[in-house]
């Protein structure tokens, strides 16, 4: 892995200093929202999105967990839910304290030679002050807000520091990125998290979408993912791609609300279903393929070791176990990769008062099993023929093959002591 790196290295002209990083983490956006992926016939107007898929690459096997905080503390730890603990949303309101450990060891801990800004959703820490949670895990300037989303007013926090804002948070929010983007002279890490296109739904300014005055929420989350691409692309213009790595995905899939057919309703966020789990994925940077797909299989947690092997840095003797880069894929997308399966499991935390819905579910290039822990029962799906996932083989071709298929996926789960 360091041979590919000092090879991407050479190819694309850089040594010392390292190159830059942002990571845009898209909040419930689905891949039927974004016009590159081709998956829904009436997706958002996604142009920048889309231009940046045209100068990277566009990953069509990519996993998160269905909610959010799973998502984002594998994205910075490169380890599983099991290992950090956080199988679910983190919540102030369900009886227990459950922040992201500090014994975790974070993707900005990991880069010595950049400086780390966190912007945005953060949602590792029970929602309750003192904010700035994220400087205690490696940061060195945190810019969020304080409670739930409020996009038109707000308690926003720089450093921990709160004060009252107006407007429209994702614009401000960009206008900060933007400022830091072209100020910035020394390696720096970004890792931005506007909260577009969460929920409360609504209509974003008209000048940010071609949406009209929305009032359904199907429409409205579309006006809200034009929105975020309009800012994305006012970011852009700030970025140069031959020394700065961009990498955006979605946090999990589109709320089942917002699903429109041939999508099926109940497959969004929150759901074992490749519509909850099979996100947007695009990178492009210093040496990245332009205008690739890539079908490998590729997990949240493998960000982790991606972005140390882009930037030069050795991989960690402790830390980020279920980690594994992904950056040969960025020169040859068409190489098989190094995942075989694909896992994830959604568990409530000990103690909490919340319900939350206990399920795993892994898959291979092919096959998918789905463990309903509440119900216990399995589904088993041929994503091959079935992309959709609406013809369960274990009711509709029950016998000794299906069987052998879901006892080989059981198998291939992973264990933890």
């Amino acid at each position: 892995m360091l041979a590919f790196a000092a090879a991407l290295a050479m190819v694309a002209g850089f040594s010392d200093p390292p190159p830059n990083v942002v990571i845009i983490l898209m909040d419930d956006v689905g891949r039927d929202k974004i016009g590159a992926y081709g998956d829904h016939p009436s997706p958002a107007v996604t142009p920048n999105l889309d231009a940046l898929a045209a100068q990277g690459v566009l990953f069509r096997g990519a996993w998160t967990y269905p909610v959010c905080s799973p998502t984002r503390a594998a994205l910075l730890t490169g380890r599983l839910a099991e290992r950090t603990g956080i199988g679910t949303i983190v919540s102030a309101s369900d009886g227990v304290q459950t922040p992201l450990p500090l014994s975790e060891i974070t993707l900005p801990e990991a880069l010595p030679r950049h400086e780390c800004f966190s912007f945005g959703k953060w949602h590792l820490s029970d929602t309750q002050p003192p904010p700035g949670h994220e400087l205690s895990h490696g940061f060195d300037t945190a810019v969020g807000f304080v409670g739930k989303e409020k996009y038109f007013r707000w308690d926003e926090h720089v450093n921990g520091v709160v004060r009252p804002e107006r407007g429209y948070y994702p614009t401000a929010l960009a206008r900060r990125g933007i400022r830091l983007l072209e100020s910035r002279t020394d390696p720096f890490f970004v890792y931005y998290c506007p909260v577009l296109a969460h929920s409360p739904f609504h209509a974003p300014p008209q000048q940010l979408h071609t949406q009209g005055s929305p009032t359904f929420a199907p429409f409205q989350h579309l006006a809200m993912v034009e929105a975020f691409d309009t800012l994305f692309g006012h970011m852009m213009a700030s970025i140069d791609l031959s020394n700065t790595y961009v990498i955006v995905l979605g946090d999990n899939g589109s709320p089942s609300v917002t699903i429109r057919a041939p999508w099926p309703f109940a497959h969004g966020k929150r759901s074992p279903y490749e519509g909850g789990l099979n996100v947007p994925l695009i990178v492009a940077g210093p040496g990245v393929a332009a205008g690739a797909e890539c079908n490998a299989l590729v997990h949240v947690t493998d960000l982790f070791a991606t972005v140390l092997e882009l930037v030069g840095e050795p991989p960690l003797t402790t830390g980020a176990d279920d980690s594994i880069s992904f950056a040969p894929l960025l020169t040859n997308p068409a190489a098989p990769g190094e995942r075989d399966t694909l896992y994830i499991r959604q568990f409530p935390f000990p103690g909490a008062t919340s319900n939350v819905v206990e399920f795993s579910a892994i898959r291979t290039q092919r096959w998918k099993l789905i463990e309903r822990t509440d119900m216990q029962r399995y589904e088993l799906y041929d994503l091959d023929a079935d992309p959709l996932e609406t013809n369960d083989l274990l009711v509709s071709n029950p016998g000794p093959t299906t069987d052998a298929l879901r006892d080989r996926l059981i198998a291939a789960m992973p264990t933890f002591p």
